[in-house]
């Protein structure tokens, strides 16, 4: 089921998580810490990194492929907010080849370095296909 962006924040605001996977061994183990990603860990965003990014095609076709408009991307201090889920580019060296998705946060390295690795690239299309995002 899809839902557009002024649907997402109505449900929002009203305090209706969307998308969270339900398990025994999640409730059981999981922490605030452990949901959110690591602070200093991403890049700083800001709207002059988020015009650059637009002129990326890459950026430019995963938008089309999630069926959000450029007006609907919000550049926050450290990820994009792309309402459905956050955007996460690693700053960090240990976090340059793997893209990974969890609690509605995708991580993944910047998108130049991904642009240039053909592995990348494939890994980021499967973490946006296999999560719906």
């Amino acid at each position: 089921m899809s839902i557009n962006q002024r649907q997402f924040k109505q449900l929002t605001e009203m305090g209706i998580s969307l998308w969270q996977q339900k398990s025994a061994t999640d409730s059981k183990h999981s922490s605030s810490e452990q949901n959110e990603p690591q602070k200093n860990a991403y890049t700083k965003l800001d709207e002059q990194s988020l015009a650059e990014l637009i002129k990326q095609t890459l950026f430019t076709d995963i938008l089309q492929c999630l069926g959000l408009s450029i007006g609907e991307v919000i550049a926050k201090n450290d990820h994009l907010d792309l309402g459905l889920f956050n955007w996460y580019f690693s700053s960090t060296a240990q976090n340059e080849n793997s893209i990974r998705c969890t609690n509605n946060n995708l991580i993944s390295p910047t998108l130049a370095l991904i642009g240039q690795s053909v592995p990348l690239k494939k890994q980021l299309w499967q973490a946006i296909i296999s999560n719906q995002l």
